[in-house]
């Protein structure tokens, strides 16, 4: 089966999905109209060779047994043939109109005349001789751009021709067994730099609603600068993908993470990437520079310190320790005198009259005093 564009075609061995999707010409009009609706003009035909099929496809025509070419490609005229111009029309001045007339002379006065090169033609044409065709391999990033047909001034009137880019890079995606964590999109203006959009996910996908639930959370804080005149799509990078397998009530811990990256990107498209993140331990005794943000795919490095707790206030509060129950400590931490910041602390473990455990220290330098530090789950 052929579909083919102004110079070539994309050439599909379909024989063994009959079973499947049925007749060759059922397929051809289920991929063309999908095709459409992606805004692409298709024509398909199916014959029993390349070259065959190609013809076809120019006549929507679908040949099933290779005994029917010579009848119904014969009637097709010199010009629909991938043949040299001078040699065409040196075949006209002969008095050849059509395929048929040229099948009906014998070889070897073909090849006398013309060389071989025509003769060689027909026999791919008939399946007498092999047209083996380069396999195709799709390219390792996908770029797509999409001149609107009228200026758009709304981030709503955007959705649907992004739904339809996103939609095509999904179909492409799915073909190649392939993923994407990162798309960028420009949506370009009249006399003013294209507006930018990234959206980053925690892990690849091929879903377009997935991608398209993202979209509109940064459309809705996006503003216009101008018209949107036109919109380019490009996946940078495509990955394989890995689609698991999914349990009936999604209780696995795969599937548990997958629902917290959902709503992490969720969020990091509503509020920013920067808003949310992750935390990782930085080798530091001092528990205010004991820690540093990550973004959300790096791997934490963190060592679990059971007698330290895990919610540190914003800046210590000073508080009275007769007011709180000792019940740990001292723990002793003295450094950064090497950067200016340098303290000499003991820190307590207490419990105040609520019943609520507290991380207290007294601190000798620069500030002479108990402070409140941080508070135990």
């Amino acid at each position: 089966m052929c579909i083919p564009g102004d110079r070539d075609g994309l050439f599909l061995e379909a024989g063994a999905s009959k079973r499947l999707f049925g007749r060759t010409e059922v397929m051809g009009g289920r991929l063309v109209n999908e095709l459409g609706q992606l805004g692409y003009l298709a024509l398909s035909g199916s014959a029993a060779t390349p070259e065959a099929a190609w013809l076809a496809a120019r006549e929507r025509l679908h040949i099933d047994a290779s005994g029917q070419l010579r009848r119904q490609l014969g009637p097709l005229p010199l010009s629909r043939l991938h043949l040299d111009t001078s040699q065409r029309a040196a075949l006209e001045r002969m008095g050849f109109r059509q395929l048929r007339d040229l099948l009906r002379l014998p070889r070897k006065a073909l090849t006398r005349r013309f060389g071989p090169a025509l003769p060689d033609y027909l026999d791919r044409v008939l399946g007498i001789r092999p047209d083996p065709r380069a396999m195709y391999h799709p390219p390792e990033r996908f770029a797509s751009t999409l001149e609107l047909a009228a200026a758009i001034h709304s981030c709503q009137g955007l959705l649907f021709p992004l739904n339809r880019l996103l939609e095509e890079l999904c179909g492409v995606l799915r073909g190649g067994d392939s993923a994407v964590q990162s798309v960028h999109i420009a949506l370009g203006h009249e006399d003013h730099p294209s507006s930018q959009i990234t959206l980053g996910l925690q892990s690849p996908t091929q879903d377009a609603g997935r991608l398209m639930l993202l979209l509109r959370e940064r459309l809705e804080r996006l503003r216009l600068p101008q018209a949107v005149r036109d919109i380019s799509l490009q996946a940078p990078t495509l990955l394989k993908f890995n689609a698991g397998q999914h349990s009936l009530f999604r209780d696995t811990p795969a599937e548990q993470r997958q629902d917290i990256e959902r709503l992490s990107e969720r969020l990091q498209a509503r509020l920013g990437k920067q808003s949310v993140c992750g935390l990782t331990g930085v080798e530091d005794h001092r528990p205010e520079y004991s820690w540093r943000p990550r973004a959300l795919d790096e791997q934490p490095q963190c060592v679990a310190l059971p007698h330290r707790p895990s919610w540190l206030l914003p800046d210590p509060v000073r508080c009275r320790i007769k007011d709180y129950e000792i019940i740990a400590g001292p723990e002793r931490i003295e450094s950064g005198w090497w950067d200016g910041r340098d303290c000499r602390r003991d820190y307590f473990i207490v419990r105040e009259r609520g019943g609520g455990t507290l991380w207290a220290f007294r601190e000798y330098k620069p500030r002479r005093g108990w402070y409140l530090h941080g508070i135990f789950g």
